[in-house]
Formats: structure tokens, sequence, C-alpha cells
């Protein structure tokens, strides 16, 4: 199994151990949180293969009947095969959808200097307040929203057994991130800091501990995702990680 395909195997499994719920579908399988509906990420559907028939119309419409039940605001398809979303992204953009693209990045090299930052490792209980902080700062986030989204990292410890990593500046929590280990595969995610403390080596302090934990918890390959249009992008290269892939991500949002 060539690296993406180890990606994308790992991301299937976690999904399938925090979701809910699943539907197969004719082009794959939607998961489902229905504790958090209002996340875009946590109910969506994902589509794994190329498949006589599919396009992006028909996606659109199996998208349509499988979140249409009035829990779902919004319509989410994420493609992994990157040629394939390729091929449907005019389609979906006619269809009023919003295509990004998510980089799947590995581990591989030594960074090009060591985090500088305090690390430690804790239970969520214990970074609740900063990540609902993190979430707070995002104007486009409610107060609402910020709660709910704060919950379901929370449910990840239960539920995938995720590991929680603060990061502090002159004694103040600053920024966090997770570690979700899977037998010798890890992804680091979730890594945010508070707006006054950017720019100080917080998260790369951060996602360093977490890869070093992973290592040493017996992992082999340690994976991380970044926004293809995003600057964080760069900072992982510079800590060591090669990009392996992308997958297109299509999104619609009722007004």
């Amino acid at each position: 199994m060539d690296e993406l395909a180890r990606f994308f195997a790992l991301e299937r499994r976690l999904l399938e151990r925090v979701s809910t719920r699943q539907e197969p579908f004719e082009f794959g399988v939607a998961y489902f949180d229905e504790e958090h509906p209002e996340r875009y990420y946590s109910s969506f559907l994902r589509v794994e293969a190329r498949a006589d028939g599919l396009t992006a119309e028909v996606l659109a419409e199996s998208a349509e009947r499988i979140l249409s039940d009035g829990a779902y605001e919004h319509r989410l398809i994420v493609v992994t095969d990157d040629h394939l979303a390729a091929e449907l992204a005019p389609a979906f953009g006619a269809l009023g959808y919003r295509a990004s693209w998510s980089v799947v990045m590995s581990h591989r090299r030594p960074s090009d200097r060591e985090g500088e930052v305090p690390v430690q490792e804790v239970p969520f209980v214990e970074l609740r307040a900063l990540i609902r902080q993190m979430y707070v700062e995002d104007p486009e986030v409610s107060d609402d929203r910020a709660d709910s989204f704060t919950e379901q990292q929370g449910k990840k410890e239960r539920t995938i057994g995720a590991k929680f990593f603060v990061g502090s500046v002159d004694g103040q929590p600053t920024g966090a991130c997770e570690l979700y280990l899977e037998g010798r595969d890890a992804q680091v995610e979730n890594v945010g800091t508070l707006e006054r403390f950017r720019s100080r080596g917080v998260a790369r302090s951060l996602i360093l501990r977490a890869a070093a934990v992973a290592r040493e918890s017996g992992a082999s390959k340690v994976f991380i995702v970044a926004d293809e249009d995003d600057w964080p992008k760069h900072l992982y290269e510079r800590l060591g990680f090669d990009q392996i892939g992308r997958s297109g991500e299509f999104l619609w949002v009722s007004d």
C-alpha cells in the first residue's frame, strides 16, 4: 500500500469510529455525526473510486437525498481521487458548489530547526477553554458553534483515543493540537494558536512534539493535512512533511 492509500485507509478507520452512523451509497460511504450536525466535515459523502455513471450531478443528487432530513444545512462531497475531483470541479461549480483542495503530507525529513516553545500532553478537559477561545476568535464561528465544535473535539478523546497537546508562552496556554494513533499510522490534526501569540513558534513546537510522540508510540507514518491555499502548508514543509497527494472537497451551504 502506497503512502497516500495508507493515509486514506487511516482516515476511513478513524471516521468509522467517530461517526454515529454510516450509510453506504453507490459511489462510497456517507458519514454522520448526528450529535454535531452543524459541522460540515463531520457529516458528508466520501467518494473513494471512479465508477460508471459517476458525475457531479449524480453526486449532488445523492447528497441531497442523504443529507436532506432537515438536520443539515450543508451538502459536502469529498472526492479522494485527485484527478477525478479535478474533472468534476467545473460541473460542481455550475451547481453552486464551492471547491477546495486538501493536501495530504507525510513526515519524511528532519525539521529545518527544533521547536522552542514548551509543549505538554494533557487531557481534553484541561484544554476545553483554550480550544473554545480559538474558535471564538474566528469571526465566522458563532458562540453556539464554538461550544459545539469544542465538544466535538473532546469526543475524539473518547472515541478514537485522541491525544491533546498544549503549547505555552511565559506559562500561559497559547495553542493546541491533536494526535490520532491507529496501529503504525498517525495523524496530527487541529493545530491552532491564539491570535496574539502567532508567529512565535507555537505551531512548530506543537507539531514536532506530536510527531515525536507518534514515533515513540510505534508509528512508522505520521500524516498531516493542509488547505492547499493556506500558509500552514509551507510551515509543514519546513518541519519535514512532503506532499503525497490531495483530495477535492465540494461544499454547498443553504442561504
